[in-house]
């Protein structure tokens, strides 16, 4: 299980698309995604819970499109110095939603993809344990082992997606 320092914790939330409107908007130029399962790093701070982090966990058959990820700089402001470190030892908020999604629908999903152009965010995406594909940008991580014509097919129908 992800261990956060104890302000700090994962959670799905069902209608996650409103209260993570504000930080997708300025990352995405866009309204995130109103179909489940809206993951979040919360912050609970002496004035309420703050979003730290988001990201979008899609069905999709088999399979789970992890996209809209993004993290919010302000809502570090709400957090003690001392706080931001021990974020920054567990290998940050991205990390560690990335983490909890892998874990909360391990049993869900043949298989997780991404789609990352951000060479920082990809660093983090593989710390996490995606791998990269033959096609450019497109990720994926099997929690179990599968067929190789299986893989094949999987990476197939996620890259016939495009950009998620």
């Amino acid at each position: 299980m992800i261990e956060l320092p104890e302000r700090l914790f994962c959670t799905e939330i069902a209608e996650g698309d409103v209260i993570a409107a504000d930080m997708f908007r300025r990352k995405f130029h866009s309204d995130p995604p109103t179909d489940p399962h809206h993951l979040f790093v919360m912050y609970r701070g002496d004035d309420g819970f703050v979003p730290v982090a988001y990201s979008h966990f899609a069905p999709f058959g088999d399979i789970c499109l992890v996209g809209g990820s993004c993290t919010d700089g302000l809502a570090f402001s709400h957090m003690s110095p001392e706080e931001r470190t021990a974020i920054r030892q567990l290998d940050g908020v991205y990390y560690s939603l990335l983490r909890y999604g892998f874990e909360r629908f391990d049993e869900d999903f043949t298989a997780f993809f991404g789609y990352c152009g951000d060479p920082r965010a990809l660093e983090v995406d593989l710390r996490a344990g995606f791998e990269t594909t033959e096609h450019d940008k497109l990720i994926k991580l099997f929690p179990r082992e599968v067929h190789p014509n299986i893989e094949r097919a999987l990476i197939a129908k996620a890259h016939a997606l495009g950009p998620f």
